[in-house]
């Protein structure tokens, strides 16, 4: 053994099996909750199962169909019924006895009744009455929980309500939330510290329906709850995983005071018309004859925000941010739902997950690696494959996590899978990074992704250009921005907004590349670029902005094709600006960056947010425009005082390239528009407003003729100073 002796490529293939292991193995410790709980993976773990929620939609006409209803105390009721919130006892009594002759054949109450009734005693007693005659109620209990499986309390507890006493039946309305702050899970039961369990409130009204003792609970195993012969699979030791029919809304809900509407009760609006409506016992409509109720179960619970019994859960409405919100009592129709369905969410077992992740990591590392070792002068195809070879993964991984849990209702883990396939990945690209790669080949891939071709093919060939300092010249810089894109991007699933986004950012770069111009830096969805440097160019401007109409172009088209596939829809700002700045490498020892500084800079940046004033989308300097003005068709916007600067600026909007002809309408348009801005200027508000407004009817939607509009009004009965040089004063960045 003592001469045995490796090849070289015994030992590479001996380093590659190893870090892949190791990475793996790494990836298994930071994935699992039980060796490593790491907040971040455990929220995107989280936000995926919404996603699935979310794609899923809702799947059941549970208003038709469904076991549950929901007899809400609403605002409705408030109005209706003669009685102030909180409402005598004896309207839970009447609300049961309609209940039980309408056929309803369990009724949960979602309401902790504490404390005596603040009208009279005789209405507890009457409540006392309806719940032990009718023998179908179930009453909310609440305490405190200390952990998981076990709540701090004793046997001699009412739980919090006083007609715990009756028969007993009562459910505890606790619901655990998880780490992000949503609800998702729920426990069939908890435990005392005494050693009694109680049923939580949805498996108490269960008890109910299906004549079971009160206070029985499921059966607790290893890996799954037995209740009513149902196997419930476990999401964690204490509790099963909801599964959601559908947004706040889902279930059939009934007011209230629709349900104590009899012949024998009299709302606020039969008193005040003297007409009996009777919705409850009226013959031909009456909910005691229509057959709602019957066999049904029935919950009582709030629908009035102020009661704060409303909780984030993993679905939403998906028409804005924040609309995820259901009330508790939803919350327990969903589980009650789940149990007489049998529609439990099955979760991936421990083991398979570890061994999907092997799978992944060293899959992905073997193949991309083997991608990079093919001999080829076209290095960024090579590259392009081992990461489409990696987008496909994730897309597959995504796709079948999905699919199993919309048609089969399992749950298999989405992250972890999918951080090994990117371990994987980049672990294979730091080997060769690292191992295989001669030092051109170095330089070339670190600067090709932020700086122009020609400045990698300079710095190769002069590599004393890698020095500090820079020098002063008159260059255009281009700033970009998306609208909206940080409130948008709460509602996107993480991995789904990296790939909007790489898609976006692809395209723009491609036009700065094609007009030969350096991309300075990505600022999450920002673009900053500029043109004349390294490689002077004396048309600098004008590829600048024929960038900006080029970009937005391309940015149309992507919306296009996004509205086809409902992906969410982008819109850009830019501001360009030309005038002297230092160029040059800056940076620290080891480290360099090509890049643009000077008070021109960031005018072009207050350019680019000033477009949001006037809601357009391409704003340039005087400077610029006049040396483009023969080649690129705009209109002068306003006189700025822009925030750091003494003197104002002129601004001016781009519109098209001067390639063609203008279409007639814009033309007709802008002749309005120049007219009405030259009486502006000359102060004749009544006439620059009129022309403003016709110039507004050839397009209606041209947010600066609007402001101009509204400007022109204001100073027809409010004239500005007689030294008023018509500026606008931005006070933003």
């Amino acid at each position: 053994m003592a001469g045995l002796r490796f090849t070289a490529a015994q030992e590479r293939w001996t380093t590659k099996i190893g870090l892949a292991f190791v990475v793996a193995l790494l990836i298994v410790v930071i994935t699992q909750e039980d060796i490593l709980k790491l907040g971040i993976i455990q929220r995107l773990e989280l936000a995926s199962i919404d996603y699935r929620f979310q794609s899923r939609g809702r799947t059941s006409a549970m208003k038709d169909s469904g076991n549950v209803i929901i007899v809400e105390i609403s605002e409705e009721s408030f109005k209706s019924l003669p009685e102030k919130w909180p409402w005598p006892r004896s309207y839970y009594a009447r609300l049961i006895r309609n209940l039980k002759a309408a056929g309803a054949k369990a009724v949960g109450i979602d309401i902790i009744l504490k404390g005596n009734d603040a009208f009279s005693l005789e209405n507890d007693e009457e409540l006392r009455a309806a719940i032990k005659e009718s023998g179908i109620v179930v009453l909310a209990g609440k305490t405190e929980v200390r952990n998981d499986l076990y709540m701090h309390t004793t046997l001699t507890q009412n739980y919090g309500n006083i007609f715990f006493d009756v028969d007993s039946s009562l459910g505890i309305v606790n619901i655990r939330n998880d780490a992000d702050g949503v609800y998702r899970r729920y426990s069939p039961f908890f435990g005392t510290n005494s050693g009694l369990r109680v049923p939580t409130f949805g498996f108490a009204v269960l008890n109910k329906y299906f004549g079971f003792p009160a206070l029985t609970t499921a059966e607790n195993f290893s890996d799954e709850f037995v209740f009513a012969n149902r196997s419930i699979p476990k999401y964690d030791p204490a509790s099963l995983l909801i599964n959601f029919y559908g947004p706040s809304g889902t279930f059939l809900h009934i007011k209230f005071a629709d349900v104590i509407d009899d012949e024998r009760f009299e709302t606020i609006e039969e008193a005040e018309t003297g007409a009996e409506i009777n919705t409850f016992s009226d013959p031909e409509f009456g909910y005691l004859y229509d057959g709602t109720f019957k066999n049904k179960i029935v919950l009582v619970g709030s629908t009035v925000p102020e009661d704060h019994d409303l909780f984030p859960i993993a679905t939403a409405r998906g028409e804005q941010s924040g609309d995820n919100l259901m009330y508790g009592v939803e919350i327990h129709a969903n589980v009650i739902e789940n149990v007489l369905r049998g529609q439990f969410i099955r979760k991936q077992s421990t083991l398979t997950e570890i061994l999907a992740i092997f799978l992944f990591t060293i899959t992905t590392f073997f193949v991309t690696s083997a991608l990079k070792n093919s001999k080829t002068r076209h290095h960024f195809l090579v590259e392009v494959n081992g990461f489409l070879f990696t987008l496909a993964e994730i897309f597959i991984i995504g796709y079948a996590a999905l699919t199993l849990f919309n048609d089969y209702l399992f749950l298999v883990t989405a992250i972890s899978p999918t951080i090994a396939v990117l371990g994987g990945y980049f672990s294979s690209t730091a080997y060769h990074f690292v191992v295989e790669r001669k030092q051109r080949m170095l330089i070339k891939g670190m600067f090709s992704t932020y700086v122009n071709p020609s400045v990698v093919d300079e710095l190769i060939t002069n590599p004393e250009k890698l020095t500090l300092g820079g020098e002063r010249k008159e260059l255009s810089v281009l700033f970009s921005d998306l609208v909206g894109f940080t409130t948008l991007s709460e509602g996107i699933p993480p991995e789904q907004l990296v790939g909007l986004l790489n898609e976006y950012l692809s395209s723009m770069t491609q036009i700065i590349f094609k007009n030969n111009g350096t991309l300075d830096k990505y600022d999450g969805d920002a673009v900053m670029a500029f043109w004349g440097a390294p490689i002077p160019q004396h048309d600098h401007a004008l590829r600048a902005c024929l960038s900006a109409l080029q970009m937005q172009q391309a940015l149309a088209q992507i919306r296009r094709v996004w509205r086809e596939q409902n992906r969410p829809l982008f819109r850009a700002r830019i501001g360009i600006n030309t005038g002297e700045m230092i160029v040059g490498n800056t940076g620290g020892t080891g480290r360099f960056d090509y890049t643009v500084i000077g008070d021109s800079v960031n005018l072009a940046s207050r350019l680019e947010g000033a477009n949001k004033q006037y809601k357009t989308g391409i704003m340039v300097s005087q400077q610029t425009y006049d040396l483009v003005k023969d080649k690129i068709l705009g209109r002068e916007l306003d006189l700025m005082s822009v925030k750091g600067r003494l003197e104002p600026l002129k601004t001016f909007e781009l519109l098209q390239e001067l390639n063609g002809t203008i279409d007639p309408a814009l033309e007709q348009f802008l002749e309005s528009y120049t007219e009405a801005l030259r009486l502006y200027k000359g102060r004749r508000w009544a006439d620059a407003r009129r022309k403003f407004e016709e110039a507004l009817s050839l397009r209606p939607h041209d947010q600066p003729t609007h402001l101009y509009v509204e400007r022109t009004t204001l100073y027809e009965s409010n004239p500005p100073p007689e030294d008023w040089n018509g500026v606008f004063v931005l006070e933003t960045k």
